[in-house]
């Protein structure tokens, strides 16, 4: 190929070897596709009820199309079972089970692999449970059509030998449609898969069954089925609100690093002969919250180990919100440098997590799902008996890596436009510079590494609490902290460094007591996390504001010992921060 460029003879040699490798790969899936659709778990089997009218038939129809015109019904599972090349090329010539109706049905793949093979193995086969789902409109045509009615408006039935335990049914309840059902009886209108032991499903509109298991899943894995919509006027906030009498507190959860399945544990201190990183987390996370009740919890990121969820992040998701979810109480959340690298992106995660109870996760207007202004930057007040706001929480979302590691090598940082955002509530208080505002967020600012006094040369800053290992700061300084105190934010935490937990109140710009802010790290709660650099137990950090003595106070708890605070430290007193 005299003078053809070097670099398109490699580009097209490669792309044929793909090719034929995608050829041979296809005509042996073919060839071998009717043993690998003997492991499918969702044979078809013996029928369950079908959905059928009683009473006045035409009534019913009628009520069905007024009532739920878009919604969809479920009428069929089935699973594709696909061979990949990496995780970018994948082929899925063959469908088993579902339903051929003779009106068309919706078929929704859950893209998530039952094999755990896809984002694991180079080359495998993967497995992707289905549905198929029609609309009211469509429902009512078949219902009106006797033959149609038993033969496709049914639950299917998988063969026992494909479950474990053993079991003879699928957990899909369809039941009579009269009147009377339509408003007390719940319809199965979406269908999704977590995994694990230990998963769970707190969204009030799912239901998980852990009865049975498919066969195909190295990590255990069950449906979860959500039933029409409970709430047909959407989601609702959270309103935070303290009196006077009572304080206000907040227990930061600083990275948890769930997994999906139970996790490893990772530098666990002190060692036992048996460490299980997710309900060793849990149970700590769940002992604090009872102790503590408080009206607040706070995620300052990194709540799941994306390596360890390439499988599906939802589960690990879910499992994260579920103990705060049960006991009532508002959360909010940002992401950290972890949270999106599993199955779900950074637009994803926080959509979901948005879409949850009492979830106070904001994507805001001017959010995007890149580096130049990130997902996860809003605002929330905490209000007063009279209505009026006694304190703003700021929670600003901290990226990921460095845009630009040549320059500045590391991490990434807060960029100007959202500091510019945030200026926009400066006004928001009579008074702002007297207020107990709050700001969090993953990664800490540079002025995190501020030790020294830039105003009384030769002293240091005060400083609480175990300042351990390197701060991870970007290298570039957007100057947010001149925002901050505009904004009246008396104190920061953070995440990220799992074995710093102090707290410093640094002097860098402004000498005066009543400017400078507490910049404070959570420490760490997750055992699937980092914990070296000598031993360090996990901890959680927990603040109260009493807007009576206009005060903050923060405290630390261990794993070993979670109702024995320590480190017991007053920040703010009177609206100036307390030099310790």
């Amino acid at each position: 190929m005299r003078g053809v460029p070097k670099r398109y003879v490699r580009f097209f040699s490669y792309f044929a070897l793909v090719v034929l490798s995608a050829v041979f790969i296809f005509t042996w899936f073919q060839t071998h596709h009717n043993a690998l659709a003997k492991g499918f778990p969702l044979q078809p089997g013996e029928l369950k009820r079908p959905i059928e009218f009683a009473g006045n038939n035409k009534e019913a129809v009628n009520i069905l199309k007024a009532w739920y015109p878009d919604e969809r019904f479920i009428v069929g599972m089935g699973m594709y079972t696909c061979v990949h090349l990496t995780k970018y090329l994948e082929l899925c010539p063959r469908h088993v089970g579902g339903h051929t109706l003779a009106t068309k049905a919706l078929r929704t793949v859950i893209k998530k692999d039952i094999n755990h093979s896809k984002g694991f193995k180079i080359v495998g086969f993967s497995n992707y449970l289905t549905y198929d789902s029609v609309t009211a409109a469509q429902l009512t045509e078949l219902l009106s059509d006797t033959d149609a009615r038993a033969a496709a408006v049914t639950a299917v039935a998988p063969s026992a030998e494909h479950l474990v335990p053993d079991s003879s049914r699928l957990p899909l309840e369809y039941t009579v449609i009269t009147e009377k059902s339509l408003t007390e009886s719940d319809f199965v209108t979406e269908i999704s898969v977590l995994f694990g032991e230990d998963c769970v499903d707190p969204r009030p509109a799912w239901r998980l069954s852990k009865e049975w298991r498919l066969e195909h899943s190295k990590v255990p894995c069950y449906l979860t089925l959500r039933t029409r919509d409970s709430d047909p006027h959407g989601k609702k906030f959270p309103t935070l609100s303290a009196s006077l009498e009572n304080p206000f507190k907040i227990v930061q959860l600083a990275d948890l690093h769930y997994s999906v399945g139970e996790g490893r544990c990772r530098d666990e201190f002190p060692k036992h002969e048996n460490c299980i990183a997710d309900p060793k987390t849990l149970a700590f996370v769940e002992k604090v919250l009872d102790t503590e009740k408080p009206q607040l919890v706070v995620f300052t990121g990194d709540q799941i180990m994306g390596s360890e969820c390439v499988q599906d992040s939802v589960t690990a998701l879910l499992k994260v919100v579920d103990p705060i979810i049960k006991r009532q109480i508002p959360y909010a959340m940002v992401w950290g440098n972890h949270d999106d690298e599993g199955s779900l992106d950074r637009w994803e995660i926080s959509k979901l997590v948005q879409s949850l109870p009492l979830s106070l996760f904001k994507i805001g207007d001017h959010d995007t799902n890149d580096n130049s202004f990130g997902v996860g930057n809003y605002v929330h007040y905490i209000y007063g008996e009279d209505g009026n706001p006694l304190s703003a929480l700021y929670f600003l979302d901290a990226h990921k890596y460095s845009p630009n590691a040549k320059a500045y090598p590391g991490y990434d940082w807060i960029k100007e436009e959202q500091w510019n955002f945030f200026d926009g509530y400066k006004d928001a208080f009579v008074d702002q510079k007297a207020s107990l505002s709050m700001a969090f967020f993953h990664i800490p600012l540079p002025e995190y590494l501020n030790v020294d006094s830039s105003s009384s040369p030769g002293t240091q800053n005060p400083l609480i609490g175990n300042f351990k290992e390197g701060v991870t700061a970007p290298k570039y300084n957007s100057k947010g902290i001149a925002t901050l105190r505009e904004l009246g934010v008396k104190v920061t935490s953070v995440g990220h460094d799992h074995c710093n937990d102090y707290c410093l109140l640094e002097d860098s710009q402004s000498p005066a007591i009543n400017e400078r802010i507490w910049l404070c790290f959570g420490g760490a709660a997750g055992e699937g996390g980092y914990g070296g650099y000598g031993g360090t137990e996990r901890r959680i950090r927990v603040y109260q504001l009493d807007f009576s003595k206009r005060s903050i106070v923060t405290w630390k708890v261990l794993n070993s010992s979670p109702e024995a605070p320590f480190d017991h430290q007053t920040l703010v007193s009177a609206g100036v921060p307390l030099i310790a």
